[in-house]
Parts: structure tokens; sequence; C-alpha cells
């Protein structure tokens, strides 16, 4: 009887060992040029690196060449930077309530779009929608995701989210919107919702230092640990613990891990 049970546990062990080597993610890091160190970077779908030092945002193309800078001294320090439509940089200036869409020569396209104008006075992060040439908007006075038209007119409005999902935590980080989709990034969960804001799912995955999304899962990072979600299976795996990135963007179908201090990069390459 004590050899079948010593059998079985080297049968399970055996076959657990098998199942991990099988599911084991293979990782990869190659370093990734920056070309100087900035208070913020950003790197488009094209490989293109943006540097964002307080007022000034200046392009590289992949060899460190400065292509195109913009600065607006009247505006102050730019918030945020969203590159998703590279054709269409937007630049979201918090303090002043203010965004500014750029062609993909940093030149400025039409005249600025005042928030405080449409009474969306306590805006906290936006993102480009491709689906429309609208922008999304996340207040976190009302907390409430809201869309505006080409012409910056509310288009949407989601109603106070508290409602919607009373057990999430808020406020909402980031938005990012893909395939039709809008993401919204809070400290411990992911909103999910349809081109017209309807709400589609909630994914309990932290990404606060950087969300990847692919076509088959979603990539987080919460400076910790690397976690994949799987759409298909709906299956939650960490795949690689570290600490040592300030946060990760994606790159086309790659990820580019930003070192803290924003002066060094990683590409990092996951396989199975």
């Amino acid at each position: 009887m004590r050899y079948w049970k010593w059998e079985t546990l080297i049968s399970l062990l055996v076959l657990s060992l098998i199942f991990n080597i099988l599911n084991a993610q293979n990782i990869d890091e190659k370093p990734f040029k920056l070309f100087s160190k900035s208070e913020k970077i950003e790197i488009d779908q094209y490989g293109f690196v943006y540097h964002i030092n307080k007022d000034n945002l200046i392009k590289f193309d992949s060899k460190g060449v400065p292509l195109y800078n913009y600065s607006n001294k009247l505006l102050g320090n730019i918030t945020q930077l969203d590159i998703s439509n590279p054709l269409r940089p937007l630049l979201f200036y918090k303090d002043q309530g203010i965004i500014l869409a750029l062609d993909n020569t940093l030149s400025l396209q039409k005249s600025e779009i005042s928030l405080n104008e449409l009474a969306l006075y306590q805006t906290s992060c936006i993102s480009n929608s491709n689906f429309d040439n609208g922008i999304w908007l996340y207040d976190i006075d009302v907390n409430e995701i809201i869309k505006i038209n080409y012409q910056a007119e509310v288009v949407f409005k989601s109603g106070n989210l508290s409602v919607i999902l009373p057990n999430m935590q808020f406020p909402v980080l980031k938005l990012i919107e893909k395939n039709k989709k809008l993401y919204g990034v809070t400290s411990n969960q992911i909103i999910v919702l349809d081109q017209y804001g309807s709400l589609l799912n909630t994914i309990n995955i932290k990404a606060t230092n950087g969300l990847v999304i692919k076509e088959e899962c979603l990539i987080g990072y919460d400076g910790n640990y690397i976690i994949k979600y799987n759409y298909l299976d709906y299956k939650i795996d960490t795949i690689y613990q570290t600490n040592i990135y300030n946060k990760i963007i994606q790159c086309q179908e790659g990820i580019i891990g930003i070192f803290k201090g924003n002066s060094e990069a990683n590409s990092i390459f996951i396989s199975k």
C-alpha cells in the first residue's frame, strides 16, 4: 500500500513538472535605445520615440535623430501625450483644462479644445478614439467617462461609475482605446467598454504601470509583476516578476520596458 502511495505521489509530481514546463513563459530582454533621459517617454506603434520635458515635446526616429518638436509655454507643462493614433497625437494640459490635436509632424491641427468650456473641470486622463476621431475623457469629480466628438461636443456620458460598478476602486488612472474597445485602468482592475460606451467586462488584473493589448490577451504591469489575461479561457497568469521598470509600453507587437529614471529601456520578448 505504501509503495502504491509513493508511486502515485511521484506520478503526480512528474505530471506537475511536465505541465509547468509546457506552460512556462520564456522572457528575453534586450536593450532598446531611448537616446536621452526625459521626464516622460512614449513610443508609438511605428517605433518613434517621444520625449517630454515640461512644456517641450520632441519626436525621434528609431536611430535617435530628432525629427520634430512642439512647445507652448503659455499652456505650461504637458500632463499627458496620447499617441495611440500617431497621425493625431493629443496633448493634454491638465492645469489649464486644454487638449491640443497635432499631426505627425507635431504641428497644431486646429484650435485648442477647452474642457472648462464644457464644464469638465476635473478631467484627469484622455484617450484618442480612432473609431470616429473623438476623444475619451475621465472626469474624477463626477467619476464619469465622457466622449467628445471632433467638434468638441459631448456625445456620451457614462453616468457615475460607482452606480454601475459599486465594488470597484476608483479613480480611473488611464484610458486606452484599441480595436473598437475602451480600456479603463484602475488601481486593481480594468474596465472594458465598447465603442458606444456600454460596459462589456471587468478584468481583475493590475496594470497601473502599463497595459499591453494584444489580439489574444492583455498584459498588465503593476511595478512588480507582469501578468497575462487570456481572452479565450479567462485565465490569469503571472509571467514575470521584476521591479526594475517604471512602466511597460506596447510597440508594434512587442513590449518596451522603460527603466526607473526614464534613461534606459529594454525590449521584452515573451514566448513559450
